[in-house]
């Protein structure tokens, strides 16, 4: 559940104090969220999920630079005849 924070400045620093009086989180400064709010957070993943992305990622990588060396050879070999 999120929850509304509010920040109180102290002589020493500044320090979060929860306010849950308020219902409209869009009228918060700061939003303070729980685990399961965060559950479907892109950012959280197994290590096998992140060597999955990784390895897609450099495949998409690799394919646009292949495409980008077939593009030059190509305008190389045309610019020579």
């Amino acid at each position: 559940m999120a929850v509304c924070a509010k920040v109180v400045t102290l002589p020493q620093g500044s320090v979060f104090a929860v306010d849950t009086t308020q219902t409209d989180l869009t009228a918060c400064a700061y939003v303070v969220e729980s685990g399961p709010d965060l559950s479907n957070s892109f950012l959280l993943m197994s290590a096998e999920d992140g060597g999955y992305f990784a390895a897609g990622l450099i495949t998409v990588w690799m394919a646009a630079w292949g495409v980008k060396a077939v593009i030059n050879v190509v305008q190389g070999s045309i610019s020579n005849e």
